[in-house]
């Protein structure tokens, strides 16, 4: 007979084998993962189905079940709902609001303690800038006199302005990253309220369950990850402009229920006002910090070239050159503590978000999420390994994000375990921003939570038309990568580019 199945994606219906009952597979119209209904191949088995009919059978209905039988039709997939439908049933599987998370003494005096000290570190900055500062001016006010007196050209250029024009170079560079615009984002997508109407109603309700304000932006990416912020500037520190960002490869992967508890992990972090905005500064001021040790622009490009042609005045720029270097490796020691402490205060952060992700999806769906996203990374960099092929065919997946999905089923068993075993090794360090998987299922596991939200539908269904969506955030990274120069029309099924290779 074969088991009739409809994509959750294009919603078109095709039938297939009865050997691949509770299996998953590819929509032959739009490339999409669906899962093939276990029900189908069960009814499709002659002596399954028969014993099934003679239990029936042998079970008389009330007077009950009979009215139920008449009254109620059989419920239709949820694939072929509508969108009022399907947001109406997604509120209707939240059962109740998740427990707050209570937080310990000592963590929330650990969260003052750790932002006075990332406070401190822009302060000592702003002491090195100024006595750099003062420095430079003596100089310039006591030492020409005696210079001058030696009546050498050489000594008055070298001895006293090589110090004085690298001095002026120094402060200029110190002084830089504190008005150096941050980099735009480009590899994102920013969706539209009213045009994902499913996916804003179930974050929402999320939020409203885990105690979060809502995110007023929702952007997608092809990044095995999800992320929660308050945006950027004052406006982000002193309200509510939660921005939260949403790898579409969980969305490719997960269920509802699953994406629900990694979007309650990282709404929780926002659930406690005080603490959102304390680890606001946090990350803001060892982000800063990295910038400043690590990133480069024209500026530093146009030293350096000065370095190689100034000929006479090669010496004084080099000397620039060491001074700055020698304030880069004083900041990243500076960093370096500030990375320490932010990391202790993310670690304890992602404890308490743990805890909201079991409350809200149940206890067990985390090491299972945890471990899948850690295969989804590993495939990430070997699919993103095969940029290189794309760009020399001009030719691109068009689902990037199921491409990565679909690429972790074909890893290696061996490689496989060797993931998994490799996890379970693991140990938190000083310098780790999140704790190793076993002392996370540990904190988990003494939750344990059945959850308040069953809903075990793919969670492409929260999407208006997903195959649609992860065209268009595919093509934001391929134009991040390669520039403008990729157009809609290098896109190609993933079918297709398999095929071609």
């Amino acid at each position: 007979m074969g088991i009739k199945v409809t994509c959750v994606s294009c919603h078109s219906t095709f039938v297939v084998k009865d050997d691949f009952g509770g299996k998953r597979g590819k929509c032959p119209k739009c490339r999409a993962v669906v899962d093939v209904p276990l029900a189908a191949a069960v009814d499709s088995a002659p002596g399954l189905a028969a014993q099934a009919a003679e239990t029936m059978a042998a079970q008389p209905l009330n007077k009950e079940s009979k009215q139920n039988a008449k009254q109620k039709p059989a419920a239709r997939p949820a694939a072929e709902r509508s969108e009022a439908e399907l947001v109406r049933m997604i509120l209707a599987a939240f059962d109740g609001e998740v427990p707050r998370v209570r937080t310990a003494l000592g963590y929330r005096l650990g969260i003052v303690l750790v932002t006075f000290a990332l406070l401190l570190l822009p302060v000592v900055y702003l002491l090195l800038i100024g006595g750099v500062g003062y420095l430079v001016y003596w100089h310039a006010t006591h030492n020409l006199t005696s210079i001058a007196s030696l009546h050498n050209l050489w000594a008055l250029l070298f001895g006293y302005g090589g110090p004085l024009v690298a001095g002026v170079v120094l402060i200029f560079f110190m002084i830089k990253p504190l008005f150096a615009p941050l980099p735009r984002l480009s590899a994102e997508y920013v969706l539209e309220g009213g045009q994902e109407t499913i996916l804003f109603a179930f974050v929402g309700r999320i939020a409203r369950a885990v105690g979060a304000p809502e995110p007023q932006r929702i952007v997608v990416n092809c990044a095995v990850n999800a992320s929660a912020g308050l945006g950027r500037g004052l406006g982000g520190l002193f309200g509510n402009q939660l921005v939260l960002t949403l790898g579409l490869p969980l969305i490719a992967g997960l269920s509802a229920r699953q994406l629900a508890g990694v979007l309650a992990h990282e709404l929780g972090h926002f659930a406690q006002g005080a603490g959102m905005r304390f680890s606001y500064f946090v990350r803001s001021i060892n982000h800063w910090f990295v910038r400043v040790v690590y990133e480069r622009d024209g500026w530093d490009e146009s030293l350096v070239r000065g370095c190689e042609e100034s000929g006479r005045l090669a010496p004084i720029l080099f000397l620039a050159m060491f001074c700055i270097w020698l304030t880069r490796w004083v900041l990243w020691i500076l960093m370096v503590i500030g990375h320490v402490l932010s990391c202790f205060l993310s670690r304890q952060m992602e404890y308490d978000a743990d805890r909201y992700m079991a409350r809200l999806a149940g206890s067990e769906a985390f090491e299972e999420i945890a471990r899948r996203l850690a295969l989804w990374e590993v495939s990430s960099q070997a699919t993103f390994s095969q940029a290189g092929q794309w760009w020399i065919k001009d030719r691109y997946p068009d689902d990037l994000p199921t491409l990565i999905v679909t690429n972790a089923e074909k890893i290696p068993k061996k490689l496989q375990r060797q993931i998994q075993k490799s996890l379970n090794k693991s140990r938190t360090g000083i310098f780790d921003s999140h704790p190793c998987l076993k002392d996370r299922i540990a904190n988990v596991g003494r939750e344990a939570a059945d959850g308040v939200f069953r809903f075990e539908e793919p969670a492409t269904l929260l999407l208006r038309n997903y195959p649609k969506l992860a065209r268009q955030a595919s093509l934001k990274v391929y134009q991040a990568v390669f520039g403008r120069r990729v157009k809609r029309d290098k896109l190609v099924a993933v079918a297709d580019l398999e095929d071609s290779a």
